[in-house]
């Protein structure tokens, strides 16, 4: 932004076949109370009428930028807009989301305030009929200092103990966390692909906390997540095991890097059992044929991954739910899952 202040804060905006929600989010964003701000909109090829309307924001905001690219998803849609930015801090609203007007401003104060790499807020559901829900909210302001405060709070990202009926007590998302920009360009950090590792928002996390000195968790809950609960364009994704298998892989590699404590092991064994969990779950509720759901459930119960991780996590500690489900897929139990699931035949 040559011959202007350097922003206080950029907030990059990835932005795919949304043309019906982008105006919401924008005037949330154009709203801020925090005003040295650039806003980057990132057009991930849309195929519908959002490359229009992100030039015209460009023409009559000269804050807001655009950036038109060939698509790549998500975390690379991210990136394009990591590189244009110019902020002290950077941020990241999906495009059909919407936020409180105060949201930049508190958290840029308390980033400056506390000098934190990372201020992290709470996060809230809306759906189609205006219904807000609070999904998390950290209960105090809290300030993280120091590799082992960091990496608990990281672990608690990753998921919960093993015995605790919470799957995880801080939300990965990186669209409720405003970032040090300075740290971001010394360690070159970048999204990951969520085309070949999903929750490509934890590895980001990952990636910042591991360089961060101190973070900051606000007790406000500012970020409003659209859930279209009457959506029927949503299929069933029937390739999701190897994804999870991948992300495992991913984290146990950085972790190590890291030097992180041997109880992440746990942590991530948990997610990943929790994620197949819910795969199953969705597989049996669906409407594919039942030889197809038998088939896609054995794939996954009779993997060879299960034997290490059978091994050594302690499933007598999960919650008894939990110890249920895993119980029955570790002897491949189709029907009984099928009953678990109320599953209608």
């Amino acid at each position: 932004m040559k011959g202007r202040m350097k922003p206080k804060v950029s907030i990059v905006v990835p932005i795919y076949n949304v043309d019906q929600f982008l105006d919401r989010t924008m005037q949330s964003l154009l709203s801020q109370t925090l005003k040295n701000i650039e806003i980057i909109m990132v057009d991930d090829e849309s195929p519908d009428n959002c490359p229009a309307i992100c030039d015209r924001y460009a023409e009559q905001y000269p804050n807001v930028k655009v950036v038109h690219k060939k698509n790549a998803g998500l975390g690379m849609a991210c990136n394009s807009g990591i590189e244009v930015a110019s902020g002290e801090y950077i941020a990241f609203c999906d495009s059909d989301d919407y936020v409180d007007k105060d949201m930049y401003e508190t958290m840029y104060n308390a980033a400056l305030k506390y000098d934190a790499d990372a201020v992290y807020t709470g996060i809230k559901t809306v759906n189609q009929h205006e219904k807000v829900h609070v999904m998390n909210e950290y209960p105090s302001c809290q300030i993280f200092q120091g590799k082992n405060k960091i990496h608990a709070f990281l672990m608690d990202m990753i998921s919960s103990e093993p015995s605790d009926t919470i799957e995880r007590r801080v939300p990965m998302s990186a669209k409720v966390v405003l970032y040090r920009k300075d740290l971001i360009d010394a360690n070159k950090l970048r999204f990951v692909s969520e085309r070949v590792i999903i929750s490509e928002d934890l590895v980001w996390n990952m990636d910042v906390l591991n360089h961060s000195k101190c973070i900051v968790t606000l007790p406000q809950t500012f970020y409003y997540y659209y859930n279209n609960t009457a959506s029927l364009s949503k299929k069933i994704r029937t390739d999701r095991f190897p994804f999870f298998k991948t992300m495992r892989e991913a984290l146990i590699k950085r972790s190590l890097e890291y030097h992180m404590p041997d109880e992440v092991l746990l942590r991530i064994d948990r997610m990943f059992i929790g994620y197949c969990r819910f795969f199953i779950g969705s597989i049996l509720k669906s409407e594919l044929k039942q030889k197809d759901k038998r088939k896609i459930v054995s794939d996954v119960c009779v993997d060879d991954i299960w034997k290490k991780i059978y091994e050594s996590y302690p499933v007598k500690k999960m919650p008894k739910g939990h110890r249920l489900m895993a119980f029955l897929m570790k002897y491949n139990c189709y029907s009984l899952m099928s009953l678990v699931y109320c599953i209608k035949k």
